[in-house]
């Protein structure tokens, strides 16, 4: 007998297991799994069969939509419509609580199994990797971030949602590793953050402005060979990447169910995680 309940803290561990066997990786999930249950309250669910936990899903509240991320079935429970059952749930609570902007994104085994459940699909998004650092000329001053109330306005209307959770969230979690740049009126004109591993979110009115804070980012140190996931395959980011020393190495596709969110994507240059839109 199937069920599905809230996931908890002390359910972390076995949602690592799902994830890393989902995709077939021995890295963990467990820091993001805490960090998106503490940016939205109550917004993970597993699901049982026979007692043991075969599937995790769960979203993140941006206000104006809500972003689904971290979906996965066991590889010993794939078959037999365990993702429908588990992401239906989810589906059917997010309308509960008002939202009527999903989304998410999906590699390539997703391209038929989203749509049935009335995704559509809205775009590529490309994940780069530092092959040959190639240092940037630019006049684009990058200072280190200390409040995110600088970045929180300068966001919004790009991201088209409300992220400034998430960045305190970052800043906690990477001290010293958001940087910002600013206009000759002194107004924000972009934003970064290195994670460990992972440069992002990325935000910038210009490619100036994005190269530069790319560029100043990379100079930080890293636990493997930073990686940028450009949210939007436009070519002012990718010819930013390329011009860095960057190569693309894997893509997924971005879905949107009901409304699409009202977003500036040519100007979002690099994205914190898939599961955090």
């Amino acid at each position: 007998m199937d069920d599905i309940r809230l996931l908890v803290d002390a359910d972390i561990p076995i949602a690592d297991q799902i994830l890393q066997a989902a995709h077939k990786v021995d890295c963990s999930f467990a820091p993001l799994l805490r960090r998106n249950c503490t940016l939205t309250a109550k917004s993970y669910w597993l699901l049982e069969a026979d007692g043991h936990s075969i599937g995790v899903v769960g979203y993140t509240d941006f206000g104006h939509f809500a972003h689904i991320g971290l979906m996965a079935i066991h590889p010993s429970h794939q078959i037999g419509g365990a993702g429908s059952r588990l992401l239906t749930y989810a589906l059917e609570q997010l309308e509960k609580r008002g939202f009527r902007s999903i989304t998410l994104y999906s590699t390539d085994p997703g391209l038929a199994f989203y749509p049935k459940h009335g995704f559509q699909w809205s775009g590529l998004s490309t994940e780069w990797q530092l092959r040959t650092r190639i240092l940037a000329e630019t006049n684009v001053e990058v200072l280190p971030l200390n409040d995110v109330s600088q970045i929180a306005a300068f966001d919004a209307p790009i991201f088209g949602g409300n992220r400034e959770a998430l960045f305190r969230a970052l800043m906690h979690e990477f001290p010293g590793r958001a940087l910002i740049a600013c206009g000759a009126d002194g107004e924000c004109c972009g934003f970064a953050f290195a994670q460990s591993a992972v440069i992002g979110p990325i935000a910038a009115a210009s490619p100036e402005v994005a190269t530069a804070l790319i560029d100043a980012a990379i100079g930080m140190q890293f636990s493997s060979t930073p990686r940028v996931i450009l949210p939007e395959a436009h070519r002012d980011g990718e010819t930013v990447l390329l011009n860095l020393g960057f190569a693309p190495t894997r893509t997924s596709r971005y879905f949107f169910r009901g409304e699409a969110p009202r977003q500036q994507r040519r100007k979002m240059y690099g994205q914190a995680a898939y599961s955090l839109g």
